[in-house]
């Protein structure tokens, strides 16, 4: 049996991007899948994009919010129109490698596993500057310092995702951190998690994009992880960790900004005939 998978993608003001990323996925050498787009209320040609293509490929499907009401709410709305025995999350300005869905779906069939991550190369305008790396097989610890995934790189068992009931709409998915809080609900049921260790998409970001966060963004998420900590049962000395975005608004962001670029670029991304045209 080839199993079905079901790609479920919010998409907001995303026109410059939205063409490539769908292209992407049309390439995939994987076949079996179904994207589910759902236009958040944009305000430019996105809608229209996404539309363009289902008209092109019958496995591609795009709804409408009325107004916009975040990524958890517009994820959960995919996921009512889906039909696959796993869902797939991506973005509308990311890009798959060709074989991306294929080896994700292997993984997941012969692995003890009900959800897999990937590394992921991050480019900008300019191309591909660096690679972002996670642990092979996260632990719920993982929640102190961070996310043990990359979202848009997840494919997870469609029942999995329904035991938890989708998406949470609270404060914490309110403020971009909608993952961070599914991933909370995975190991709270003890879920087993996984990373394959090599990137399979491309993840769109500016050099600087770190320096963008915001004293309140930081102080939110320290709230996340305190929250996660609590909720996970984690010892109380490893909760000192969750303060880090605290300590992080203490540092230059010059300084921070080359630490950042520094990390990425540890080891440089060997393109090779997989890669996605990110030109």
């Amino acid at each position: 049996m080839i199993q079905k998978v079901s790609i479920i993608m919010g998409i907001y003001n995303c026109q410059e991007s939205l063409s490539q990323t769908l292209l992407s996925i049309k390439d995939q050498s994987y076949r079996n899948w179904e994207l589910i787009m759902c236009d958040d209320g944009s305000t430019d040609a996105t809608f229209d994009i996404a539309h363009k293509f289902t008209l092109q490929d019958s496995r591609m499907k795009v709804i409408k919010n009325e107004k916009n009401v975040g990524l958890a709410k517009s994820l959960n709305h995919c996921l009512e129109h889906s039909t696959g025995d796993y869902i797939m999350r991506h973005d509308g300005d990311d890009l798959m490698v060709v074989d991306r869905i294929e080896k994700q779906v292997k993984y997941m069939n012969t692995h003890e596993c009900d959800a897999c991550g990937s590394w992921a190369y991050l480019f900008d305008n300019n191309g591909v500057w660096g690679i972002r790396k996670l642990a092979e097989k996260p632990e719920k610890q993982t929640m102190v310092l961070g996310a043990p995934f990359i979202h848009p790189t997840v494919i997870m068992k469609r029942d999995r995702l329904l035991e938890v009931k989708g998406y949470s709409d609270n404060w914490i998915t309110k403020q971009r951190l909608e993952d961070y809080d599914l991933w909370v609900k995975f190991f709270e049921k003890e879920f087993v998690l996984y990373n394959i260790q090599e990137a399979l998409i491309y993840f769109r970001e500016d050099k600087y994009s770190y320096n963008r966060k915001t004293r309140t963004f930081r102080i939110t998420e320290t709230r996340a992880r305190l929250n996660a900590c609590k909720r996970l049962k984690l010892p109380y000395f490893k909760r000192v960790l969750a303060l880090k975005p605290l300590f992080v608004m203490m540092i230059p962001k010059r300084a921070l900004r080359k630490y950042h670029i520094w990390k990425s670029n540890q080891q440089t991304p060997a393109l090779n005939s997989n890669k996605a045209n990110i030109s």
